[in-house]
C-alpha cells in the first residue's frame, strides 16, 4: 500500500515527526471529564488511534484500566513518554482492526479523532470491530465529526448528517449527543459528543483478533 494512503503507517508517523498535527488537542477535552466526573471506576476502556495518549491518564486517574493503540510508531512513542513508564505496556503499537486484544471485552471505547481519519468506506469495518470489542450496555463514547466527506480533502473525512444514526443503528443506542465548546479549529462547529450504549444484537459483528 502506498505510504500516502491514510491506512498506511508511514502517512501518519510522519506527520507526528514532523509536527503537522493539527488534531493533536494538548489535553484532555471539556466532554471526556465531565463524563468522567459522573462515571468513575468505569471497568476496561480501549482507545482506538490514541495518537498523544492525553486521556490515557485521565482515565487511570478516574479508575478505569486503560488499553491504547495506535498505528505510527512515533504517535505510540509520544504517548508512552507523556503517560509515563507505567502505561508502556498499555499503549500498544498495531491495527485496531487485528490486534489480538485477548478474550475479555471492554465495558468503554474512547472515539478521538480515529473514525474521521478512517476511509468511509472503512466505517463498517469499524463499526462492526467497535461493536465486538465491547461487552453488551458497553459504552462508545467520545467525539464525532459532522462534515460531508471530501475525500480528495481529507482526512479528516466527516459524517453526512444522519448517515452517523444509520451507521451506529445497527449494534448501538444513541443517549446523549452535545454540541463541542472546545473543538480545535479544524473541527470548529461541527463536532458532536456522543454516548452510545452496546445492545444485545450481534447480527454477525465479527472480531478477527478477539479470540
Amino acid at each position: 500500500m502506498d505510504s500516502s494512503h491514510p491506512s498506511h503507517p508511514d502517512f501518519w508517523n510522519s506527520r507526528y515527526l514532523s509536527g503537522q498535527t493539527p488534531w493533536d488537542f494538548g489535553g484532555v477535552p471539556a466532554n471526556l471529564k465531565a463524563y468522567l466526573r459522573i462515571h468513575p471506576k468505569g471497568g476496561r476502556v480501549l482507545i482506538p488511534g490514541c495518537g498523544s495518549g492525553y486521556e490515557i491518564k485521565a482515565f487511570a486517574d478516574a479508575g478505569y484500566d486503560v488499553t491504547a493503540i495506535d498505528l505510527a510508531p512515533a504517535a505510540v512513542e509520544r504517548a508512552r513518554h507523556l503517560a509515563g513508564p507505567a502505561f508502556t505496556g498499555k499503549i500498544l503499537n498495531g491495527d485496531f482492526f487485528q490486534y489480538d486484544f485477548g478474550p475479555e471485552p471492554f465495558d468503554v471505547v474512547y472515539e478521538r479523532t480515529f473514525i474521521c481519519a478512517l476511509l468511509p468506506d472503512r466505517r463498517e469495518a469499524y463499526r462492526d470491530r467497535v461493536a465486538a470489542l465491547l461487552k453488551p450496555r458497553g459504552m462508545l463514547i467520545g467525539y464525532f465529526y459532522y462534515a460531508t466527506p471530501d475525500l480528495a480533502a481529507g482526512p479528516p473525512f466527516g459524517f453526512a448528517w444522519a448517515t452517523a444514526d444509520e451507521l451506529f443503528a445497527r449494534y448501538f443506542l444513541l443517549l446523549k449527543d452535545l454540541p463541542v465548546a472546545d473543538s480545535l479549529p479544524v473541527f470548529q462547529g461541527r463536532e458532536r459528543w456522543q454516548e452510545q450504549s452496546r445492545t444485545p444484537y450481534t447480527g454477525g459483528a465479527t472480531n478477527p483478533g478477539l479470540k
